[in-house]
């Protein structure tokens, strides 16, 4: 088997291991971020979490910087941040700690119960009620297992040697 063809296969079974999806989907330090449906923000949580992810959970600007970069800063999107169990705690839905926020100038400010954090809104966050938009999923990238990596291998090789000519 030739090194390209090698090359080649090892590549497929690497996009096919990482679940690469299409090309509405950015990927970024270990994640891949899609939108949900237009929806309320338990139902694109509900949509995340059918997934394998949740609503994003941003950690730096950096981050934040780049989903905007992907999707836009014209359109508000539901980001995980949530404040539904006790107002004024927000916490991820993911269930990492909070350590980066971006609240616009006067948010979170709970104006009419608002327990839900949207993106884009002037040059940062804000609080708001449940309806209607579209969420950024986060599903984490799996790291395939060394183990997974040796069968890919042998596989390979596998294919390499059933294809040698006959003596």
């Amino acid at each position: 088997m030739k090194l390209a063809t090698l090359a080649k296969a090892i590549a497929l079974f690497s996009v096919a291991a990482a679940g690469v999806a299409s090309a509405s989907t950015l990927s970024y330090g270990g994640s891949t971020y899609h939108l949900s449906t237009n929806a309320t923000w338990a139902a694109a949580e509900a949509e995340a979490v059918a997934a394998g992810g949740n609503l994003v959970t941003l950690n730096s600007a950096a981050e934040e910087n780049a989903i905007k970069a992907y999707f836009g800063t014209a359109t508000l999107f539901w980001i995980g941040l949530n404040d539904v169990a006790s107002e004024g705690t927000f916490v991820w839905s993911s269930g990492e700690a909070v350590t980066y926020t971006n609240w616009s100038g006067g948010e979170p400010n709970n104006l009419g119960n608002e327990d839900y954090t949207m993106m884009n809104w002037g040059s940062g966050w804000n609080d708001g009620t449940s309806c209607c938009m579209q969420g950024v999923i986060e599903v984490r990238n799996a790291v395939p297992e060394p183990g997974s990596l040796a069968l890919a291998g042998l596989a390979v090789l596998g294919l390499g040697a059933s294809r040698r000519p006959k003596a």
